[in-house]
């Protein structure tokens, strides 16, 4: 990531995703969260650039025996064409090479599309938190 794909970047979640954290959790959606986050140096944020500019992206942070995904989106005008699959290999791939057990993410309660599209990509619901549900993915 570089310092200019920030406002896309920022976009591109806010689009995807403040509707969803209003229903999960009756909040407007905040930019500067995801500005915290992904400025965080311990967050490593991987931008996948298409013809058209940032098609996607997704955050992850080392974890002891795992790899957590902290963020992962698409671009509207882009979903449906294996794009998050693709970022789903991309971080395993990355986790089984720095010999991790599993990956895991969080994904709000009321997002029945990401719940879906991860638990078809092996991903199991672990449990709840809050309005979170937590899902893990152990590794071969």
């Amino acid at each position: 990531m570089r310092r200019a794909d920030l406002p896309a970047l920022v976009a591109m979640s806010r689009e995807n995703m403040a509707a969803i954290i209003l229903s999960s959790w009756g909040e407007e959606w905040k930019d500067e969260t995801l500005l915290d986050m992904l400025l965080d140096q311990r967050v490593d944020t991987t931008v996948l650039d298409g013809e058209d500019g940032i098609e996607a992206y997704y955050c992850v942070e080392d974890m002891d025996d795992c790899i957590f995904i902290s963020s992962i989106q698409v671009r509207r005008g882009c979903q449906g064409r294996g794009l998050g699959g693709r970022m789903l290999r991309m971080i395993e791939d990355q986790a089984k090479s720095d010999g991790k057990a599993w990956v895991e993410l969080c994904v709000q309660s009321t997002n029945e599309r990401a719940k879906e599209f991860y638990h078809y990509h092996g991903y199991d619901l672990m449990y709840a938190n809050g309005n979170n549900i937590v899902m893990r993915k152990r590794l071969g």
